[in-house]
């Protein structure tokens, strides 16, 4: 059994898929087993995965990256890793980069969890983690307790590489797969954040080839597909927000306004997609699930 559960989420990415194992496959630390949650890909995706046998599969059908995550750290708990480390298919991980969180993880006891130092293919940053303000005992932000050993401590971060321990995941529980596709990763770190200190380990570095390299914009958005998914964003920040118990009254009045704007500039179909998630967040009650301890 190795220690190591590394997380992979695909789905109709395969030439992006086969270089981000090929890159898992040269990483310095040894101690892991790829394993790879295919969404249910329509391309030859499945047909490749089933001819690498040092890559688990589990295939299921599409539950978006929330699912996949649910479903791979959920099998990394049950099947006794200690750690695992997960990512979306689209990530191209420098070869010391799981040796850098391992190390950063036993930087100090008691850390939730550690995740990379994520740039984009022209080694802009992308994916930034935020930055942890909560005051130490001395009236300022602790987030620099560990910067001699290039580790910024965070109060979130995204799935793109986060390392952490699988007692983590049975004491807070799953992610959110009801989540689908945005903010399941900011959910989930935060929860992880509010009861234990988290780290962006500056050494362990990554590639994230995403589509799209700037900052997403929902009114400048074309496609589609990728419009529809702005439901599941607004949705999920009101959920987020009714967990917290703050912010959820502004909330509202924020996108309201920005409704009504949407409308006066004849943006009608982006208009519906505000009006329909901030219509589903009060009825929107996922609860957390969590993994079987293995015997």
């Amino acid at each position: 059994m190795k220690s190591v559960a590394i997380i992979v989420v695909t789905y109709n990415r395969l030439n992006l898929l086969r270089e981000e194992i090929d890159a898992l496959r040269k990483q310095t630390f040894t101690d892991c087993q790829i394993i790879v949650i295919n969404n249910g890909s329509t391309d030859n995706t499945l047909d490749w995965l089933n001819n690498q046998s040092d890559v688990i599969t589990i295939t299921q059908e599409n539950l978006g990256g929330a699912g996949g995550f649910y479903t791979g750290m959920k099998y990394a708990v049950e099947n006794g890793y200690k750690f695992c480390w997960v990512m979306d298919d689209d990530v191209i991980c420098e070869s010391h980069a799981l040796e850098e969180l391992y190390k950063a993880y036993y930087a100090k006891e008691g850390i939730g969890f550690v995740c990379s130092n994520v740039v984009g293919i022209d080694g802009r940053p992308m994916n930034v983690p935020t930055v942890a303000v909560k005051l130490a005992d001395n009236g300022y932000p602790d987030f620099m307790d560990l910067i001699e050993k290039s580790m910024i401590r965070v109060s979130c971060a995204t799935f793109v590489s986060v390392f952490l321990p699988t007692n983590i995941i049975s004491l807070i529980g799953l992610p959110y797969k009801e989540y689908f596709i945005w903010g399941d990763d900011t959910e989930y770190t935060e929860r992880i954040a509010s009861k234990y200190p988290c780290y962006v380990a500056g050494l362990s570095k990554v590639v994230h080839k995403r589509s799209i390299q700037k900052g997403l914009n929902f009114l400048d958005e074309v496609n589609p597909t990728r419009l529809n998914f702005y439901f599941y964003k607004y949705r999920n920040i009101g959920h987020r927000l009714k967990l917290k118990g703050e912010g959820l009254s502004a909330f509202y009045c924020e996108y309201i306004k920005y409704i009504i704007k949407l409308c006066l500039k004849r943006k009608w179909k982006h208009a519906k997609i505000i009006c329909r998630a901030l219509l589903a967040i009060n009825g929107f009650r996922p609860q957390i699930m969590y993994p079987q301890k293995p015997e």
